[in-house]
């Protein structure tokens, strides 16, 4: 019982925090709603948590604890992916940013050569 509390009270600062930073411009509400669907999902599961088992006879896995964990790696390794891709973007952007300065440093100087 205890443990519930705790993981609907971490589920709560999750949905708070990710509304949070929809006003603060950091994410757009379409993502809010994205999380705020996984937040509240989750929340459900542990009040009840016959609904992962009752899943996991539907698609054939012995516990909901299993179900969860096979569903949640493909989405973890998604998630890293996409974090991969952005890292990979920004640092192209970085490079970009940094020839065209050092370019221009450069023609400055032969300017005053």
């Amino acid at each position: 019982m205890l443990i519930q509390i705790i993981l609907i009270a971490a589920m709560a600062v999750a949905l708070y925090v990710t509304w949070r930073r929809v006003m603060q411009n950091v994410i757009r509400p379409a993502e809010a709603l994205g999380w705020s669907v996984v937040w509240v999902g989750a929340a459900l599961v542990v009040l009840a948590p016959n609904i992962t088992t009752r899943l996991a006879g539907v698609f054939g896995v012995g516990r909901g604890v299993d179900l969860i964990l096979y569903a949640s790696v493909p989405v973890l390794f998604m998630l890293v992916f996409k974090l991969f891709i952005q890292h990979e973007k920004m640092e192209r952007k970085l490079t970009d940013f940094v020839r065209r300065e050092a370019l221009k440093g450069m023609e400055k100087h032969d300017e005053r050569s």
